[in-house]
């Protein structure tokens, strides 16, 4: 179309896609090939300062920002003009000059103020950091307060826990050791107010949906038993000939109440599953975190510095742990109660890579060799966030029960089946692999075990069941092969 600002808008928008993957060189990359192409554009220029102070150049990434910033003056862009100011903030911090810091820290605060409660308080936060490094601690204080004030009044519960935390360490900072422990426990309420908002939604959802299918058993129930006394009443006036159909009539409704009785069985031990994953898989990680942190504050002064990172490490892979837990929850919910909608689209299989970091740091961490497909382009039909899911908790899975030295390779594959080209996402590992027995139990949330990984990563067996209902919904299915000690295999196929 020969439209050279869009073209570099495009070429920006995945600098800062490669930005937050951290892969800085090819961020710089793309966005200096948009600011040769547009060298006047805002956002171009604003996204090549993101790109620079990701790398942490904060020089480049300051001169690019007062360069965005005169161009949004002239355009009176306000969005763009309380952005550079606070990022230009944060830069000048980075380089201890506070007193420039400090100009674009106010700069920032007077434009946001006016565009919105959310832009307003990360500014007043901004400048709260300054003043603690300025050692005005009591300024300091007020001004988080007041962030702190904005937060709860907009129920902004991130927020909320970033200025107890704050707080807590300007306590820390000021010997004010009983205001420090006040302030972490604020800090430890906002957390546990954050798991339970997310745990209660999705289980009201199941709760409801759980009551309704069991009234509605009840009812075809009570209507099945009328229509059999009525059945009864006709049919003993007929004869033997008649007494023959009543017994099949009988039979029949055995079987119908047999089977009703089964899916009741089935439905209260999905239930019981369910409730169990919460109150034990998101409850003991959850006073597991609250106890380390406790003996971190209390232990502050006497442990050293490895033991503290050792407990950090420890709290942050609990963290991941359910945070991977809570989204398999939330998918699962709004697969069952109707909410998640299919909406099928055309896009590369790079787009199903585009979320992966947390996977590439978790195997890179635990020794494990992650192997993605050389050619991502291949066109693929179908829910662009379904089947991101789906991928990412197959890759998840396969780095979780694969030792230290082990391999998880993801491939894509192409063949025609028939008309249309079909392509084949398969997911293998070298780790432990499972029996027949584990296998078969996989997608049943009344069997589904929470394994532990080959490094005590533990699961609620959840993300396999939500991969295969997702699945479902493209009319495809998750298949699966396994061998213990040689690892396993899980593939599905989807149309191009």
């Amino acid at each position: 179309m020969n439209d050279p600002i869009q073209l570099a808008r495009l070429y920006s928008t995945i600098g800062m896609a490669y930005d937050n993957m951290h892969a800085v060189e090819k961020s710089i990359e793309y966005c200096e090939k948009a600011s040769s192409i547009a060298p006047d554009d805002e956002y171009v220029i604003s996204d090549l300062a993101d790109a620079y102070l990701g790398a942490r150049q904060y020089e480049k990434a300051i001169l690019f920002y007062e360069k965005a910033l005169h161009i949004c003056t002239q355009l009176n862009n306000q969005y763009l003009m309380g952005s550079n100011n606070y990022k230009l903030g944060a830069s000048f911090i980075s380089l201890n000059d506070l007193v420039k810091a400090e100009i674009h820290t106010r700069q920032s605060l007077e434009i946001n103020k006016k565009i919105g409660s959310s832009f307003y308080s990360a500014s007043l936060l901004q400048f709260g950091k300054l003043e603690a490094l300025k050692g005005n601690f009591i300024q300091a204080e007020k001004h988080i307060k007041e962030a702190l004030q904005i937060a709860t009044e907009n129920d902004f519960l991130e927020a909320q826990r970033y200025c107890y935390h704050t707080l807590a360490e300007l306590a820390l900072a000021q010997h004010n050791y009983h205001q420090n422990i006040e302030y972490w426990n604020k800090t430890d309420s906002v957390e546990r107010l954050q798991a339970r908002e997310t745990s209660l939604r999705a289980a009201e959802e199941m709760s409801a949906k759980y009551e309704t299918e069991k009234k509605e058993l009840e009812i075809e129930r009570q209507q099945q038993v009328i229509d059999r006394q009525n059945l009864q009443r006709g049919l003993l006036a007929g004869g033997i000939a008649v007494s023959i159909v009543i017994l099949a009539l009988l039979w029949y409704m055995l079987r119908l109440r047999n089977r009703r009785n089964a899916a009741l069985t089935e439905m209260n031990a999905t239930k019981d599953r369910f409730f169990s994953i919460i109150s034990h898989d998101l409850k003991n990680p959850a006073v597991a975190q609250c106890d380390a942190l406790r003996a971190m504050i209390e232990n502050a002064g006497l442990w050293d510095a490895d033991t503290i990172s050792d407990y950090y490490h420890e709290l942050l892979k609990s963290a991941e742990g359910q945070v991977e837990l809570l989204y398999n929850l939330l998918n699962w919910a709004q697969i069952q109660t109707g909410r998640m909608i299919y909406t099928p689209d055309r896009f590369t299989l790079s787009d199903l890579l585009s979320d992966i970091t947390l996977i590439r740091n978790m195997a890179k961490n635990k020794g494990v060799a992650l192997v993605l497909p050389q050619s991502q382009v291949a066109l693929i039909t179908g829910d662009r966030n379904m089947l991101s899911t789906v991928v990412r908790n197959l890759l998840t899975n396969a780095v979780k029960f694969t030792p230290a030295g082990g391999t998880v390779t993801l491939d894509i594959s192409g063949a025609h089946t028939g008309a249309p080209l079909q392509y084949t996402i398969s997911v293998s590992d070298t780790g432990v692999g499972m029996t027949k027995e584990q296998i078969a139990s996989l997608f049943r949330l009344d069997s589904a075990d929470s394994s532990i990984g080959t490094a005590g990563e533990r699961g609620s067996g959840l993300g396999l069941i939500v991969c295969k209902e997702l699945l479902e919904k493209h009319g495809s299915a998750l298949h699966v092969e396994s061998e213990v000690g040689k690892g396993s295999r899980f593939w599905f196929t989807i149309s191009a």
